[in-house]
Parts: C-alpha cells; sequence; structure tokens
C-alpha cells in the first residue's frame, strides 16, 4: 500500500472509533423562569440549592438554570429587591414563573 492510500484508511478508523464514544453526560439541569414587574433589580436565586444570584432588572425577564440530580418537581425560590434587600420566596414547580412585583413597601413573589 502506498502513502497516498494509507492516509484515508487512517482517518476513516479514527473517525469510526470516536463514533462509538458517546460525550458524557453531565448532571441534569432544571430552570425557572422569572418575571420582574417590580420597580428595583432583584436578585433571585433557588434557596439551599445555589449560592450565586441571577439579577433581572426592573421590567425585565430571566431565567434561573441550576443542578436537580434528585429530580425535585418543587424549589423554594428567594428574590431580594436592589433596593431595600427586602426578600421573598415562594415554593413553586420546575418550569414555572416567578413574578416579582411591587408589594406594601417591599417586593412580593408569586408563582405562575
Amino acid at each position: 500500500m502506498n502513502r497516498a492510500a494509507v492516509f484515508p484508511v487512517i482517518a476513516l478508523a479514527a473517525v469510526l472509533a470516536a463514533c462509538g464514544e458517546e460525550e458524557p453526560q453531565g448532571p441534569p439541569m432544571s430552570e425557572i423562569y422569572v418575571r420582574n414587574e417590580s420597580s428595583t433589580e432583584a436578585n433571585v436565586r433557588v434557596k439551599f440549592w445555589t449560592k450565586d444570584y441571577v439579577k433581572v432588572s426592573a421590567g425585565e425577564k430571566g431565567t434561573v438554570r441550576f443542578v436537580n440530580a434528585e429530580g425535585a418537581n418543587a424549589v423554594q425560590v428567594e428574590a431580594k429587591s436592589r433596593k431595600q434587600w427586602d426578600d421573598c420566596w415562594v415554593t413553586m414547580n420546575v418550569g414555572q414563573t416567578l413574578v416579582v412585583f411591587n408589594a406594601t413597601e417591599r417586593i412580593g413573589c408569586r408563582a405562575e
């Protein structure tokens, strides 16, 4: 076999060997959606699961993604206002939308 014929055979063997391998799967991820109807920026996180907050400006929407290794259907979500650092939290289903709104002298939360 000449050199010109050897290279395509080696390349084909490498491609076929790689086809049999699967990429390792990461941990299962879930998400909740956020709609901020308040007059202030809100920092949102899934309580007990994540330390980092997702910032959602007034009038904006956002998504919180988190590792859900246990496959939980419901999570507790906390929102803190940027203005007064008051907070609210709600228990909601994975995939639902958290609505942050202006309540009496503080922010309020509800799940939709």
